[in-house]
């Protein structure tokens, strides 16, 4: 009991004893006090005073990677006259190597070279034998530069040909429905169209401009 009666007061006075020294140190009693508490009201006074228009630094004022600094329209230009003027060198001395393009046919992407197959899931109206020009092209390419399409390229900047060497079906797929104490079966076998083409060319305009 005697114990319990002392531990409060014990926390009271230490609570009293905190206050006075705190009150002690901040009040200002001589010169020494007296800077130490100008410096501390200016300190507060300016990390609590924001200027007008001010915005904190966070992850929505400014974001976290770096900014991005465009380039200079002058300078992209020359860029771009050199990038053009080499390429067209290459083209002109037949120096590229194996050209490659990305077609669009079909609902489908390829990507072909000369004397590629591709399969194509899909009955054409064409006949077998007759020579086609895919016109939906994407890109094309060689080992030294590409041309990227916006999303095509011009019809007179490159051009891909290809051959309808087959025109056949599909492997049958069966397929099985089965219910049991029904007495239900139900088979069908399904069998698409297919259609080979032999990628012929892959020509590119002799000068870009």
């Amino acid at each position: 009991m005697a114990t319990a009666v002392v531990a409060p007061a014990l926390w009271g006075s230490l609570g009293r004893l905190v206050c006075a020294c705190s009150r002690s140190i901040l009040t200002p009693s001589g010169s020494g006090s007296a800077s130490l508490w100008s410096v501390a009201q200016r300190f507060s006074s300016q990390s609590t005073s924001f200027q007008p228009g001010y915005v904190p630094k966070t992850s929505l004022s400014s974001p976290p990677w770096p900014e991005v600094v465009l380039p200079d329209p002058a300078e992209e230009i020359r860029h771009h006259t050199e990038v053009v003027r080499k390429v067209n060198e290459l083209i002109a001395t037949s120096q590229y190597g194996r050209l490659f393009a990305v077609v669009h046919f079909a609902s489908h992407q390829w990507k072909v070279t000369s004397e590629d197959l591709i399969l194509i899931e899909n009955e054409l109206d064409i006949k077998c034998g007759e020579r086609i020009r895919l016109e939906k092209v994407l890109l094309v390419g060689a080992d030294n530069f590409t041309l990227l399409g916006k999303p095509l390229l011009g019809k007179d900047l490159v051009r891909v040909e290809a051959t309808v060497i087959e025109k056949t079906e599909s492997w049958p797929k069966v397929n099985m429905q089965f219910k049991k104490k029904k007495n239900y079966r139900k088979k069908k076998i399904i069998v698409n169209p297919q259609t080979i083409l032999r990628i012929n060319t892959i020509e590119i305009a002799p000068c870009l401009q």
